[in-house]
């Protein structure tokens, strides 16, 4: 233990010797409280100057488990204003034929999730020279239409460099300044890294004692379903590591379920960034943590409203602002399987109302 320091003054910490940072930890505790409130309101606040004219809205719906989620704000909110939509399978690693294929479609506005510019760069062009507008979420690239003909970026660096301090101080908060995490993560996708950099960069400054060691998955394993033997290969070479972070929702599937059978499952806490609905119920079992959320219904509607304002000709004077996207931590059972049972998404509770409203329908 630190030397006693007279009773005037706070203990002193000795990170070297494993000490607990008590600034640090009061900062982290303070932080991870104001994540506790549900009722957050949508980030946009101008009214659309009219009605828009029915257009076709092309969807490229990647195939991790997340992305249907947003399918489904992007579905409520085009009926809401009476559009066309057209959902079209795509590939993250490869989106460039699915973007093509919206071209081909005639849309008039082509939305995606999480894919880098220069895997469609050509597409894009193809779109712009057809007046076709491209909306995006969850990537780094920040918008510039006139040379890239990408119009919005929510969910970017902005969002994760928000959500990746608040679950390394929860961590921090939870372990009481011991914690030692792996981060797993895919580096293929920028706002990850985006988002563990941020993360590890705030569990230095706040726990300058607390360890942080990477491993990174390719989607093709994701895909394959080969995280879990990953991460318990990891666990088991390190009995040192005592919690595991996820940078989105969709990773630890099966991982619990493949710790518990390698009794590793009591040696570290699982939590995350971006909950589905299975992170949320084991939350409600007690194999998980804790999960902070990334409103994904919410980003599809905040993708629709940039093409209702583009088509009436509108500036997006509210899109930076926006693009931090609203979050909300969960760590109570309850709380996780009220959300579960709704079917695993948390949003803004009065989103659709208040998106009709702006739009006048």
């Amino acid at each position: 233990p630190a030397t006693e320091a007279p009773a005037t003054e706070a203990p002193a910490t000795d990170a070297a010797a494993g000490g607990v940072d008590a600034a640090g930890l009061a900062a982290a505790e303070k932080i991870v409280a104001q994540y506790g409130d549900p009722n957050q309101p949508i980030g946009v606040t101008i009214p659309l100057t009219g009605k828009p004219e029915k257009k076709k809205f092309a969807w490229l719906e990647c195939e991790l488990e997340s992305c249907p989620y947003i399918t489904a704000g992007i579905k409520e909110a085009t009926a809401a204003l009476g559009w066309d939509l057209e959902v079209i399978s795509s590939k993250s690693a490869d989106p460039g034929p699915f973007f093509q294929q919206a071209i081909d479609a005639g849309a008039d506005f082509i939305a995606s999730s999480g894919e880098a510019l220069a895997l469609y760069k050509d597409q894009a062009d193809a779109a712009k020279a057809k007046g076709i507008k491209i909306l995006s979420c969850f990537d780094t690239e920040v918008p510039h239409p006139e040379e890239t003909n990408v119009y919005t970026q929510c969910g970017d660096a902005t969002f994760v460099q928000k959500t990746g301090p608040l679950m390394a101080n929860w961590a921090i908060a939870d372990s009481k300044g011991m914690a030692n995490v792996l981060v797993v993560s895919i580096s293929q996708f920028p706002v990850l890294v985006a988002e563990t950099d941020a993360f590890k960069a705030e569990l230095a400054k706040n726990c300058p004692s607390c360890k942080a060691t990477d491993l990174d998955i390719t989607i093709d394993e994701l895909v394959g379903g080969k995280v879990a033997d990953a991460v318990a290969s990891k666990i088991q070479a390190d009995k040192n590591l005592n919690y595991v972070f996820f940078s989105f929702g969709s990773l630890p599937a099966g991982v619990t379920a493949a710790l518990d059978s390698a009794g590793l499952l009591d040696q570290v806490t699982v939590f995350g960034q971006d909950f589905s609905k299975f992170d949320l119920d084991e939350i409600t079992a007690g194999t998980m943590g804790a999960w902070s959320a990334d409103p994904k219904a919410y980003a599809g509607w905040l993708m629709v409203d940039a093409a209702a304002r583009l088509s009436l000709g509108m500036e997006l004077t509210e899109e930076r602002a926006a693009a931090a996207l609203p979050t909300y931590l969960v760590t109570d059972p309850a709380v996780a399987k009220e959300i579960s049972d709704a079917g695993g998404d948390w949003n803004p509770p009065t989103m659709a109302d208040d998106f009709k409203k702006l739009w006048g329908v």
